[in-house]
């Protein structure tokens, strides 16, 4: 029996070991010391802090990233959601003059006003794109983004990103469990025939739960390069053998569900630089407003109406930057294909060094793998006593 017994200590040592790395999401017990949190969620801050350092320094650039939107692109996207707007405006800048000013203009001459203030609005888009490609390192942070995607109450995703990544690394965990519990078992069975003492057995449980702990998480991640063995196979460690196809699914997941269009244009909108993009907007509206009524600036001179003139221009201002921040969730598609996040962080991702790419994920054992493995030797002595006292 000992060979199927310490194949299934090997396999359960294992899988519980995973589920401890892994659940529970929220610490449950009574804190701070009795009771246990999984321990990538436990961790999730100090893991989210690694993966930001990852994206942000080895695997996007977001000056890069931003420089790939089109402005004229960007403004065929963005300027039909502006319309109505840009209607409703020119009727309250000619109220705010004259109540009666609008109505007194002819039909055809107020479509060729708004024709030509639509134009403007175009070439302000355009400039607004280009001021934040060009400011877009103090008006985005990408760090504060990713960190409060992958903390505080979104720990879950940091579990998702991963389980997802190393899915098949995982699965070799538990199944190889019971297969070198079984091994260490034939052992074992060997060294109990011509040494039948039963006291022996907890500790071949520890030594069981151990190894089978240690030796699947060597295979996963050593060694780092293709190397052969008694001169016959050539192995590498399971997770770097899979880092192209790792590098893609793990892009694909930061691309899908952290760098999205919608958070990136939500932590523009209303994060930190939130102010400065709003005042960006306003004064290029209202630069385009005196280019578009120069030739009307004597007459309101002399009519008296230059204040309420600059205090309509400030208002319009101010209406059509937040307009425009209003309905800037129409360039989500189109920032979506034009960003190029998930093949940039790819490609780059493939291409690190073994050493690089490994702690992507190992950063989820690292500090923690002795502790995983002691759960295995814990375990494993459990059994052997289970063994001593109710099998022999």
């Amino acid at each position: 029996m000992i060979p199927f017994t310490y194949g299934f200590v090997g396999w359960v040592t294992n899988w519980l070991a995973l589920k401890m790395t892994f659940y529970p999401i929220q610490f449950i017990g009574i804190p701070p010391y009795l009771g246990w949190q999984g321990i990538i969620p436990r961790k999730a801050h100090k893991m989210a802090s690694k993966s930001v350092d990852v994206i942000t320094e080895r695997l996007l650039n977001i000056k890069e990233v931003f420089l790939k939107v089109d402005p004229k692109k960007a403004e065929i996207v963005f300027l039909p959601a502006l319309e109505p707007s840009i209607r409703y405006t020119m009727r309250e800048f000619s109220d705010s003059l004259d109540p009666k000013l609008w109505d007194m203009i002819p039909e055809v001459v107020r479509e060729e006003i708004y024709h030509k203030v639509r134009r403007e609005s175009g070439v302000t888009i355009r400039k607004v794109i280009r001021k934040l490609q060009k400011d877009i390192d103090s008006l985005f942070d990408v760090k504060s983004l990713v960190l409060k995607k992958l903390s505080g109450n979104n720990v879950g995703l940091v579990v998702e990103l991963f389980q997802e990544v190393g899915a098949p690394e995982f699965r070799f965990i538990e199944r190889s469990g019971f297969y070198f519990g079984f091994l260490l078992g034939l052992v074992q069975m060997i060294f109990m025939i011509y040494f039948p003492l039963p006291w022996t057995l907890p500790i071949q449980g520890v030594i069981v739960g151990y190894l089978t702990n240690y030796l699947a998480l060597e295979m996963i991640f050593r060694p780092l390069l293709p190397k052969k063995f008694l001169g016959i196979f050539t192995y590498q460690g399971l997770f770097l053998k899979r880092q192209t196809e790792v590098s893609r699914l793990y892009a694909k997941l930061v691309s899908e569900k952290i760098l999205t269009p919608k958070n990136i244009l939500s932590e523009l909108i209303f994060g930190k630089a939130s102010k400065d993009i709003i005042e960006i907007i306003r004064n290029e509206v209202i630069h385009h407003v005196d280019t578009i009524t120069f030739l009307a600036k004597p007459a309101l001179y002399a009519t008296g109406k230059i204040d309420e003139f600059d205090a309509a221009k400030e208002r319009i201002g101010m209406a059509m930057a937040d307009n425009a921040v209003e309905k800037s969730f129409h360039l989500e598609e189109y920032l979506g294909s034009a960003l190029e996040i998930e093949t940039m962080m790819g490609d780059r991702m493939a291409a690190l060094p073994p050493k690089e790419f490994e702690s992507i994920l190992r950063s989820a054992f690292q500090e923690d793998e002795l502790l995983l493995i002691l759960v295995g030797a814990a375990l494993g002595a459990v059994v052997g006593w289970f063994q001593m006292v109710f099998l022999v």
